[in-house]
């Protein structure tokens, strides 16, 4: 099983104060036993480029999981790596715009293209599971109105971790 984890997520690990400190811990400990794959996306990791104690935390976490390809949307500024590392054709960046502009209005108001762009890759890279505290994306019916039209579960960090825990019971 491939696991995205968003940004809020890699904070989430580093920050014992976090609401979901513990069940991003489990989460770390479960993937570790190689049951499913964590992957971050280069939006998640380009929002973590600020220097200070607790974003170097969460970049040197993000460090230890697999990076999705990313799949370009929005405008040249909004780009995060290099064309180099873009995946895709211009066809392909023309449905991931549509993608995206649809995302935006499942999802709850306040989500930014950077959420929107991390589901993406997710959502390309066939991910299963796409974990994020983001309210805008993870809240009942944004979650549910993700998963029935893209099939990306939106999980929150301790549902993916009961999940983990009770595997019969998904």
């Amino acid at each position: 099983m491939n696991v995205v984890l968003d940004t809020n997520c890699l904070f989430d690990a580093v920050m014992p104060a976090s609401d979901a400190y513990g069940a991003m811990r489990g989460i770390l400990r479960a993937a570790e036993g190689g049951d499913f794959d964590l992957w971050v996306s280069r939006h998640s990791l380009a929002q973590l480029t600020k220097k200070d104690p607790t974003t170097d935390l969460a970049l040197h976490l993000a460090g230890g999981f697999k990076v999705l390809p990313h799949w370009p949307i929005g405008s040249w500024k909004d780009q995060v790596p290099t064309w180099a590392q873009a995946k895709g054709s211009w066809n392909d960046t023309r449905r991931n715009q549509e993608i995206q502009v649809e995302l935006k209005s499942l999802a709850k108001s306040g989500n930014d293209i950077r959420d929107r762009g991390a589901y993406l890759d997710a959502l390309r890279a066939s991910a299963e599971v796409f974990v994020t505290s983001d309210d805008h994306l993870v809240g009942s019916r944004p979650a549910a109105r993700l998963e029935r039209r893209f099939g990306l579960r939106v999980l929150k960090p301790a549902t993916l971790l009961s999940a983990l825990s009770n595997p019969e019971g998904t």
